[in-house]
């Protein structure tokens, strides 16, 4: 402490090198925000790798017979591996590793591919890696439109163009196409024809595959030059193709054209995507790498927007309907807009308190010097920040030191009655930070142990508050730097030479009302000295009344952060339904959505991206909802978001046969991330048969539908997918000469269609797919009567040597943990997650009968609820010893010890009380709110009591020296806490973008200190004047 002294000591002597190193120190801080990279939204999911099976044509079943479980077989004990999930459906297996937090992208993708290679797979399947993408690294949409130019053309040029170009964008890794119909060369065969020349489509794919070369024979010398061999056999029109020979017949070639047509169609779909009231648009999604900072990455795409705009055709235009930078810059004003009224309201208070614009000045620097050493400190650190935890500081808390310091100073100037010079204004300078400079290294110290302990969250609660425990953390350091070794080197050139003996009318009437104050205060503490028993009852029936409030006030896992969006998700039923009739309801949808003036845009998605990132049926309709700012919608709605869902979904039950599940679109990814199922809270029921699975799924659904608060129920449905089961007969097939694959071959070409080839324009690739004709494929008996071709030149109908019949087959199988689970989600509205999980966990356990070896897990947030919940039940109490141990440590007395932590009672029942008449449900955010708040209640204790404990020194009587003690620093306690309170005040009462999970934690603070503060300032001298009367008497 000595050497603190002596530093304090030089500070104030060399006062102007000490205001340079200030202002020094404030500019840094400006330097290192500007290059700060800070996040609006904190990615809050872990490391993941998607591996891609695209298998065009097989069944759900097949899927994850052939690819999914073999591929996850090998994927299982990669190191750090966390979970791993996949999704098998028609034609599409995606898997998803999902990984500890930390772990390079890089590395952890080459250790999944090593995986990859060493599994045996069928020949064909070519398992790929998703982009190196996060859950919320969807940054930009964009629809390509034109009055000129067809669908199909667009969809070419967003392909073949726009990937290319947005990927030369620093931060940019992929750009996913969704919607539009890829250009394809249809080789539309007819079976009659195919009949009357003996052949099978077999035959006819294998010459086409064969008919598209090229070849090279070196070079020929020829008058001392090299002339390159070129073989120029690849296909590029229409008219090559149909002159493909196929074989011959009596020396006459048959021609492609001699027994079909070919044309360019559309392939076929496995999504569309509609906008407004165009039902057919093409749609990019530019996704940004995996670790990249969104505002950095924005800032480059905006950048290279104007010259990726100049390179499109004429009449062709780039229109976005989703740019992350408008959600960044609403938080941004969100936020800022919270933390400059906040620290106005901080001034304010500071100046009524103190009356001297000087001394108020000079205290509220501590606020940019002390952000300035914490941003310092992240960038010579390189620690990620996010404005959702920065929002939430409280410079109130932060000023707290600086006002204890600057009153002080304020106090022994002022009462200083002889001449005042600078040698004596520096010498009395000195002596008031050497009064309370313990004191305020002591308190910061508490309150950096209450932040500490947060570090111990993980997962999505870690990722969210760490930035604010270290910005709270960082901060204070620096404002203990600040008031001990600036604050008091700036007032001794600030504060003029003179006694500070106002005797204008205003500062008359503030000693006045200040005097009252200290009257009236000393009134009740003899009241309260008086009544002991009363008052001390009085707190216990408080704590007891808010404990009991507490069982009553509901429990969330984090506040929703509004994206100003809806991500709505529609089910046609039932699940086998077409595009066709997908396409339908999705213009429905998007037209009852868009008679609401509070949207902008609906973009309904149908099915599947083109790449196969995010696997889904074509019942399946996404709909991005794309809202206007809150306080441009109508009157009736106040703002509230949850009630224009509530109407939306009134209005959307009156189409028949769609189920609607609501959410946000960032919301919506992490969710995914983070549970391996979209959906608030996920019911995942595990087994092995799928007709059992699907048995179990309908009872959830149908006792779930009852439980208070549940809403928009949705589910996987496992199976209900018609199928024609093509099952060979090997005994007749065996007869012609036929093999598996021979039939095989025929099934997969003539009925689901096959790629043979590609042709090439310029850069741009495209299919050239083989089918049968329509007309001779559209039901069960033209199915039995396409031909196979025998060794022996023999035309066999397929019914001669297979069964058909039709069933109902697996519609998408999921799986988790190595094991096949069945899904339901729902939402929670009207009431508190913890609640209404609860009851649903206790009707799932008394009413569904479970089959041995079948389980139920819950997932989502309640998943993430009870393990946050259980880091909270460790972590307040490893705070509260670490308190108990440093006021031990101070005071070397129990019982001094149980008086600074006897305010824990009272500041818990205020926020308590607070979380119960504001309607909000306890959360993390709220349990960080309570720490912080007992934190700066056991330093206005410790104020209080170091104070108490001074003048008992000077005093022999105990009940003096606490009503001395407690009176001579009831200002700066007073000020402390309602700086801190008024600095939160704007975050509590903001229902701006990105307020929501700062809300929780401000409203605990303020409940907490409100009550709190006007407990302990009775409690402290109370407690001291019994303990040591006690002590006295003997």
């Amino acid at each position: 402490m000595k050497l603190f002294n002596n530093l304090i000591k030089l500070a104030v002597k060399k006062k102007f090198i000490s205001a340079t190193i200030a202002l020094i120190l404030i500019f840094s801080g400006i330097y290192c925000l500007k290059n700060l990279d800070i996040e609006a939204y904190p990615d809050f999911t872990n490391p993941m790798v998607q591996v891609i099976t695209q298998m065009p044509g097989k069944s759900a079943e097949e899927v994850e017979r052939l690819a999914t479980i073999p591929l996850e077989k090998n994927l299982n004990g990669i190191p750090k591996e966390k979970k791993l999930y996949s999704s098998s459906l028609f034609g599409l297996s995606v898997i998803k590793i999902v990984f500890e937090d930390g772990l390079p992208s890089q590395q952890i993708r080459q250790q999944v591919l090593e995986r990859i290679y060493q599994t045996e797979l069928p020949e064909g399947i070519k398992p790929v890696l998703g982009p190196d993408a996060s859950a919320i690294g969807e940054i930009y949409r964009y629809t390509l439109e034109s009055d000129y130019y067809n669908p199909m053309t667009l969809k070419a040029i967003e392909d073949w163009q726009m990937e290319k170009a947005f990927k030369q964008v620093d931060g940019i890794i992929d750009v996913n196409s969704f919607g539009g119909p890829i250009k394809t060369y249809k080789v539309i065969i007819n079976h009659e024809k195919i009949r009357f020349y003996n052949l099978d489509v077999g035959e006819i794919f294998d010459a086409i595959k064969a008919s598209n070369s090229t070849g090279g024979g070196h070079y020929i010398s020829n008058n001392d030059q090299a002339y390159i061999v070129r073989g120029l056999g690849l296909y590029s029109s229409i008219e090559s193709i149909e002159n493909t020979v196929i074989t011959s017949r009596n020396g006459i070639p048959i021609r492609v054209k001699d027994i079909g047509q070919v044309v360019i169609e559309p392939a076929v779909r496995i999504g569309q995507v509609g906008k407004n009231y165009d039902n057919d648009a093409i749609e990019g999604i530019v996704l940004m790498r995996k670790g990249e900072n969104p505002t950095k990455t924005i800032k480059n795409l905006e950048q290279k927007l104007p010259d990726i705009k100049s390179r499109l055709p004429k009449g062709v235009h780039l229109v976005p309907f989703y740019e992350r930078s408008e959600l960044i810059h609403n938080t941004m004003h969100t936020i800022g807009h919270n933390v400059v009224v906040g620290i106005i309201f901080v001034i304010i208070v500071l100046f009524a308190f103190i009356l001297d614009l000087r001394i108020t000045l000079i205290a509220s620097l501590v606020i940019p010097l002390a952000l300035g050493f914490a941003f310092l400190l992240f960038r010579l650190f390189n620690i990620p920040a996010n404005l959702l935890s920065m929002g939430a500081v409280d410079f109130g808390i932060i000023v707290d030191g600086a006002v204890i310091l600057m009153e002080n100073i304020h106090r022994c100037i002022t009462n200083y009655k002889g001449t005042l010079n600078q040698n004596k204004k520096e010498a009395l300078i000195y002596k008031a930070v050497r009064e309370v400079g313990s004191v305020i290294i002591f308190s910061t110290l508490i309150i950096l142990c209450c932040f500490l302990p947060i570090f111990a969250f993980d997962g999505v609660a870690g990722k969210l508050f760490h930035p604010l425990a270290f910005t709270m953390g960082f901060s204070l350091i620096g404002a203990v730097i600040a008031s001990l070794l600036f604050l008091p080197a700036i007032a001794s050139i600030y504060i003029p030479n003179k006694n500070h003996e106002e005797n204008s009318k205003l500062h008359l009437k503030h000693k006045e009302i200040m005097s009252k104050i200290s009257d009236t205060y000393v009134k009740f503490l003899h009241k309260v000295f008086a009544y002991p028993k009363k008052f001390l009852t009085t707190v216990c029936v408080m704590f007891a009344a808010a404990l009991t409030l507490f069982c009553f006030t509901g429990s969330e896992f984090l506040p929703n952060l509004d994206e100003g969006n809806i991500w709505l998700r529609v089910t046609v039923l039932p699940r086998s339904t077409t595009i066709a009739h997908s396409v339908d309801v999705a213009r429905q949808v998007r037209e009852i959505l868009l008679q609401y003036p509070e949207v902008k845009n609906v973009i309904s998605h149908i099915g599947s991206a083109d790449d196969g990132t995010d696997p889904n049926l074509l019942s399946n309709i996404e709909n991005m909802v794309d809202l206007k700012l809150a306080r441009d919608w109508r009157w009736k709605w106040h703002g509230n978001k949850q009630k224009l869902i509530e109407d939306m979904s009134q209005k959307l039950s009156d189409i028949p046969g769609i189920t609607t599940y609501f959410t946000q679109y960032i919301q919506d990814n992490v969710e995914e991330a983070v549970s391996g199922s979209k959906g608030q809270v996920v019911l995942k029921i595990y087994g092995t048969d799928l007709y059992e699975l699907q048995k179990l799924q309908d009872e959830s659904i149908a006792l779930l539908s009852s439980v208070k608060g549940i809403v928009d129920l949705s589910y996987d449905q496992i199976i209900g997918q018609p199928q024609y089961q093509i099952k060979i007969d090997r005994v007749k097939a065996a007869r012609y000469g036929l093999r598996s694959d021979d039939i095989q071959k025929v099934v997969e070409i003539a009925i689901g269609g096959k790629n043979a080839t590609q042709v090439l324009e310029n850069e741009k690739r495209f299919d050239v797919f083989l089918r049968l004709e329509p007309n001779d494929r559209d039901s069960l008996r033209k199915v039995q009567n396409i031909i196979v071709k025998t060794p022996e030149g023999i035309s066999v109908p397929l019914s001669n040597v297979t069964e058909i019949t039709t069933d109902n087959g697996a519609m998408i199988i999921t799986r988790s943990e190595n094991s096949r689970v069945a899904i339901v989600r729902f939402n929670i509205r009207g009431r508190d997650l913890g609640s209404t999980v609860k009851d649903a966990e206790k009707l799932l356990d008394k009413k569904l009968n479970l089959p041995d070896e079948y389980q139920l897990k819950w997932a989502g947030q309640s998943e993430s609820q009870q393990h946050a919940n259980t880091r909270l039940a460790i972590i307040l109490p490893i705070t509260l010893i670490l308190i108990g141990l440093i006021l031990h440590m101070n005071y070397k007395n129990k019982k001094h010890v149980l008086i600074a932590m006897s305010t824990i009672l009272v500041t818990l029942s205020g926020c308590i009380f607070a979380l119960f008449v504001t309607r909000t449900y306890f959360s993390i955010s709220a349990g960080v709110g309570f720490i912080a708040a007992i934190g700066v209640s056991i330093q206005n204790g410790v104020i209080l009591l170091s104070s108490i404990i001074r003048q008992h020194k000077y005093s022999g009587n105990s009940s003096d020296a606490a009503i001395c003690g407690a009176v001579q620093k009831l200002r700066p306690v007073l000020t402390a806490s309602l700086v801190a309170i008024l600095g939160l005040f704007p975050a509590a009462l903001s229902n701006g973008i990105g307020a929501q999970s700062q809300k929780p934690f401000a409203i605990a603070i303020i409940g907490g200190l409100s009550v709190g503060t006007v407990f302990t300032i009775f409690l402290i001298p109370l407690l001291y004047n019994l303990m040591e009367n006690k002590n006295e008497s003997y």
